[in-house]
Order: structure tokens, then sequence, then C-alpha cells
């Protein structure tokens, strides 16, 4: 509780706020790999879900894993 005390105390005195999390939960998915994924990552396919926004995008390699994880990011950002 004193930690809630002290950035209100901050916000009023119009302090910087605190340092953004090194693991923000807005960048936060869920890696689901296809049952032929193996120990090796191959063949590497599946699905990726953006936990804030619940979009799921599938993919088949890893550059389409890449894509898709820019894709959901992007789309997050935008209003």
């Amino acid at each position: 509780m004193d930690e809630k005390r002290a950035r209100a105390a901050r916000s009023l005195r119009g302090a910087s706020p605190p340092e953004a999390p090194e693991l923000p939960t807005g960048k936060a998915f869920v890696l689901q790999l296809s049952r032929e994924t193996g120990p090796t990552l191959e063949p590497f396919a599946g699905r990726v879900e953006h936990l804030a926004t619940g979009r799921r995008l599938r993919f088949e390699n890893f550059a389409a894993f890449r894509s898709a994880v820019v894709r959901l990011l992007t789309e997050a950002k935008q209003p």
C-alpha cells in the first residue's frame, strides 16, 4: 500500500512515471505448436495469440511466425 501512496504523491508533484516494465503485458503471446513439430522444431508450424487483444494468427515456418508477431504488434498499436 505504501508504494501506491508514493506513486500517487509523485504523480501529484508532476514527477515522471516509473520506468516501463522489462516484459510488458501488452507484448505477451501464447505460442502453440502443431503436433508435427518435434524437439528440433521441424517443421515449425502452429499459431500465435496476442494476449492483450486475443487476436490469433497461424504460421507454417519461422519467417511466417515472425511476420505474424510483427503484424499483431502493429495492429495492437493502431486505434
